[in-house]
């Protein structure tokens, strides 16, 4: 069992957001990127980070149809959003839980 990395979407949208974590950088300048290098963490680390220097807080939760998010200020639980028919499966939700929560960082990053 692997913790799973945060994609280099979410990373690049993480990098405009701040987030600049030396012991995580990879070299991206083969990837055709408009960077040489990205901090590409574990998503847990990225969820944790949102967490605590954006008061926001990701919940991944399950249910009949899959995964799916909920995002809310860290500090007093206040509801931000949700993914309520976002995910690509039949029931608008996602198969896996760490692909609802790559969904829930990537939302997250955009509002910040």
């Amino acid at each position: 069992m692997t913790e799973e990395l945060v994609t280099l979407e979410t990373a690049k949208l993480l990098k405009e957001k701040g987030f600049n974590e030396r012991k995580y950088l990879i070299d991206v300048s083969t990837l055709n990127h408009c960077y040489k290098y990205l901090s590409v963490p574990p998503q847990s680390v990225a969820q944790k980070w949102l967490r605590e220097t954006k008061n926001i807080h990701i919940c991944v939760y399950n249910c009949a149809c899959g995964y799916g998010y909920e995002i809310s200020k860290a500090d007093n639980g206040t509801h931000i959003t949700s993914s309520v028919y976002e995910g690509p499966n039949d029931g608008g939700k996602w198969d896996v839980y760490e692909d609802a929560l790559e969904a829930g960082l990537q939302e997250a990053l955009k509002l910040i």
